[in-house]
């Protein structure tokens, strides 16, 4: 399908060699049921219509007085200004109601039906209808129903469309591969790490694990805390913060700063008893924390950490 400037571009053209109301009528049905069959949701339907009542507007400007017979007096709108338009314009309604303001032949036609459907029951009948509703399924479903952002919504076409599966058959199995990740996160976060090599915990094996940063962070401090106790020299000694326990595990700031949280009185204890500010961590010579102070060697594993 065409986009929608497309359809409009499309739309202004025929009517530059349009000169019969009916058929006004009929290009202008065309494009509202282009819209309904492409949305199912109404409120998505709004932005293409008002795409193209504006190419319109655009090629056939309001008017003061009346300029060419396929014209309509109005005043709806536009804080109520009496003017003339395009007589495409009053067909272009997603509304059902405002057909039987369109026109002389259409306003006949709807009186007549609304007529023959008042004449089916007599004012002394009493009828009881019986209805019944119908269960949608996915397979009836369309993508415009799933009020998806028009980025996702975009996404999710192109997708289907590559795969070559249908639109119910990619929610089945992107619900299938949800659910397992949901599941599989569960039981991630419930695995007791403390027994997993220091070495095994730093690798991309576990990279992705929930608990990695909380398990590599607590046998962190546990090697500054031994490094600290065991030297002798205060510029042997690391201050513990949350950039060195970062340059220690590898996480993320954000991550070690909100596990840090658990642990900050135990911190500023330690840091305190060695006398200890993140100033001593600027040391000359190049030597940096991470070089020094080798956490699979000092923590080998999480079982003798406290």
């Amino acid at each position: 399908m065409s986009t929608w400037d497309d359809l409009a571009q499309e739309l202004v053209e025929k009517l530059s060699t349009t000169k019969k109301e009916a058929t006004v009528k009929k290009l202008a049905s065309k494009v509202i049921g282009e819209i309904r069959d492409f949305y199912g949701n109404e409120n998505s339907r709004k932005k293409p219509l008002s795409i193209i009542r504006k190419a319109v507007l655009e090629a056939y400007p309001d008017t003061e007085t009346k300029e060419y017979p396929l014209q309509y007096f109005t005043d709806k709108g536009k804080g109520n200004v009496e003017r003339y338009q395009h007589l495409v314009l009053k067909y272009l309604t997603l509304s059902t109601q405002e057909w039987d303001a369109v026109g002389d032949d259409a306003r006949e036609e709807w009186k007549a039906e609304q007529a023959e459907k008042s004449q089916v029951l007599q004012p002394t009948e009493t009828v009881t209808v019986k209805t019944t509703k119908k269960q949608t399924t996915l397979d009836d479903m369309n993508i415009s129903q799933m009020q998806l952002d028009a980025e996702t919504e975009e996404l999710v076409k192109n997708t289907i469309e590559q795969a070559g599966i249908s639109l119910a058959d990619f929610v089945r199995r992107a619900c299938q591969v949800y659910a397992k990740t949901l599941v599989g996160k569960a039981k991630q976060f419930s695995e007791d790490l403390t027994a997993v090599p220091t070495k095994d915990l730093k690798s991309d094996s576990y990279k992705t694990h929930p608990g990695r940063a909380d398990e590599l962070a607590r046998r962190a401090i546990y090697a500054l805390e031994m490094h600290n106790n065991t030297s002798t020299e205060k510029a042997q000694k690391w201050h513990i913060n949350q950039t060195a326990i970062q340059a220690i595990t590898g996480s993320k700031p954000a991550t070690i700063k909100a596990i840090l949280e658990n642990y900050q009185t135990r911190l500023d204890d330690h840091n305190a008893k060695h006398d200890l500010n993140p100033y001593d961590n600027r040391k000359g010579g190049g030597r940096k924390i991470d070089l020094e102070i080798d956490l699979v060697a000092l923590v080998p594993d999480g079982l003798d950490v406290t």
